[in-house]
């Protein structure tokens, strides 16, 4: 049932050593015991509920878009997100998934020493699963 609520792979495909991999290095955490599982697949439980409430607000969710450049404005808030295919998206407020290795690429200069982002340099990008 883990597998097939992650929706990563066929259950009958999955060994079992990489589910129980990945409960032992949850449960080594301090409030592992706290995890949890979606009651279906994450595009269709998490993402997608996530996305009706953007567009009943009058959002737009635009998926399989890369970002090459984040410009900013004078007082350095987000003027618009330049795509790789040449768009340029605008908006009130945004939101953009991607790996914090990526993110780490796009950060504008201006935003490098704000203390909040500062703390980016820590973190490390590291597969979901790995068995």
């Amino acid at each position: 049932a883990m597998s097939k609520a992650l929706n990563f792979i066929n259950p009958d495909e999955l060994s079992m050593q990489c589910i129980l991999i990945a409960l032992n290095r949850f449960l080594q955490e301090k409030h592992g015991s706290k995890m949890a599982f979606l009651d279906g697949n994450p595009p269709e439980r998490l993402c997608k509920p996530i996305a009706d409430h953007i567009k009943s607000l009058g959002g737009q969710v635009i998926l399989n878009s890369r970002i090459q450049k984040i410009e900013l404005n004078a007082d350095k808030s987000v003027k618009h997100f330049v795509l790789t295919n040449g768009n340029i998206i605008t908006g009130d407020a945004y939101v953009f998934a991607t790996p914090v290795d990526i993110l780490k690429l796009l950060l504008p200069e201006d935003w490098k020493e704000i203390s909040y982002f500062k703390k980016l340099d820590k973190l490390v990008g590291v597969p979901v699963i790995k068995c």
